[in-house]
């Protein structure tokens, strides 16, 4: 059978739209997605560390959560896998200043890259979570607020003696996620100590974390070893037990929604040595969240024990109100009260606005 002039080029034509088409799909289906996001959070008033004396009335940052701006991008590889960058950076809204504190990591929040599979889970590498930051923030009712969350206070070093070595997140860390178990999470990190010679100079912790209805239960444990903390990771890396080395942390958390009230309750053990001898923290928190309205009425309680080479307790509560805008905007007013043993006590109160997008 002879074609034609006419049928052969409109034969060619067809097959030429045909490959253009595909190749469009294609590309198509290969652009990567990026988005920007990221939350402010600004609040007035007044705050007073324990044995100061004297109040500061200020405009600050980050009373409920810490601020941040963020940008992702994922590159879907097929229906189960995609490839994904993260960079975040801690902003302070009332200064415009980048960072947490001055020195500060630019994103000191999250650096990472990885891979995100439905079936194998999630695997970073680069500046990622600490194992045992976000256990914290599920299982007390202030969350992440390093100005009115009692547990926070009492773990980080948020400025009032925070006793848990190492930051919210680690440097040249190995991160990963299962997927999701019949409600159950195991995560798992690894932080490499770079020190010449010295291959047990690192971080490596791990937590689970099981949700079922209203129930939220989660254990988190980890090992800080002296070598990681000169390799960056902020300000919090030593807590603030002096001449800190070396620290083992497990951490057990509980929260259950009844409807009514959410209550939450954690359990925190701390071994850590010193260059004056071993230091023993147990320390537990009591909270309770109760609908009111568009917000909730928190309220949390912490006590510390510190025993061995130091010895005193710290008790410090919070009570507030945090009105819900709407997905978006939530308006809070918090008070907080924080007493050491032979330092003192202090109070910080104040009203905010964060916003997130």
């Amino acid at each position: 059978m002879r074609l034609d002039k006419k049928t052969l080029s409109m034969i060619l034509a067809g097959g030429t739209v045909a490959a253009t088409l595909a190749l469009s799909g294609a590309a198509q289906a290969a652009q990567p997605e990026a988005k920007f996001y990221g939350l402010l959070d600004l609040w007035t008033g007044s705050a007073e560390k324990p044995g100061v004396g004297d109040d500061t009335k200020q405009l600050a940052a980050g009373g409920m959560s810490t601020s941040f701006l963020g940008a992702r991008v994922d590159y879907q590889l097929d229906e189960e896998t995609s490839f994904v960058g993260v960079a975040e950076m801690f902003v302070r809204p009332d200064t415009g200043e980048n960072g947490r504190y001055n020195n500060d990591e630019f994103f000191g929040r999250n650096a990472y890259i990885g891979v995100d599979s439905s079936r194998y889970g999630l695997l970073r590498a680069g500046r990622t979570k600490s194992p045992y930051f976000l256990p914290l923030v599920f299982t007390n009712s202030v969350k992440d607020s390093f100005a009115f969350s009692p547990m926070m206070l009492h773990t980080y070093n948020g400025g009032r003696n925070g006793a848990v070595m190492g930051d919210t997140t680690w440097n040249d860390s190995i991160n990963y996620t299962t997927p999701n178990l019949g409600g159950l999470k195991v995560n798992l990190v690894y932080a490499f100590g770079e020190e010449e010679g010295e291959d047990g100079e690192s971080k490596v912790g791990g937590n689970l974390v099981y949700r079922h209805a209203g129930l939220v239960a989660t254990v988190a444990a980890m090992r800080v070893r002296e070598g990681t903390l000169d390799n960056g990771g902020g300000a919090g890396e030593r807590g603030t037990i002096p001449g800190a080395t070396d620290q083992e942390a497990v951490m057990a958390g509980l929260s259950y929604d009844f409807g009514v009230a959410t209550l939450y309750g954690q359990y925190q053990t701390l071994d850590t040595d010193t260059t004056a001898g071993d230091v023993d923290t147990d320390t537990w928190q009591a909270g309770v969240a109760v609908p009111v309205g568009k917000g909730r009425v928190l309220g949390s309680f912490a006590n510390s024990d510190f025993s061995g080479a130091l010895d005193y307790e710290r008790d410090t509560w919070a009570a507030g109100y945090d009105y819900i805008v709407n997905s978006q905007l939530d308006l809070y007013a918090m008070y907080l009260h924080d007493d050491i043993d032979d330092v003192g006590d202090g109070s910080t109160y104040g009203v905010g606005a964060r916003f997130k997008f």
